[in-house]
């Protein structure tokens, strides 16, 4: 099962600073780290930037929502 961090790295001391503590986890305990670049927001599109932020049963429960207020023309 894989979490997201919020963590500030400071690069002098060459180290990552946790904003909250890391639930579950002892001290000294070894965790692996995959960095995951986002890609560039592309301005003309910024809606982009959300793609895969929802679950299947949440992305189809707005579409519901979004289905109910704004019908399709006809």
């Amino acid at each position: 099962m894989g979490k997201t961090l919020k963590a500030e790295y400071d690069a002098s001391a060459n180290v990552l600073r946790l904003v909250e503590p890391l639930e579950g986890v002892k001290d000294h305990e070894q965790v692996e780290l995959t960095l995951n670049e986002k890609p560039p927001v592309d301005p003309e599109r910024p809606w982009l930037a959300l793609s895969g932020s929802l679950s299947k049963e949440a992305g189809d429960s707005l579409a519901r929502a979004h289905e109910e207020l704004f019908p399709p023309w006809k």
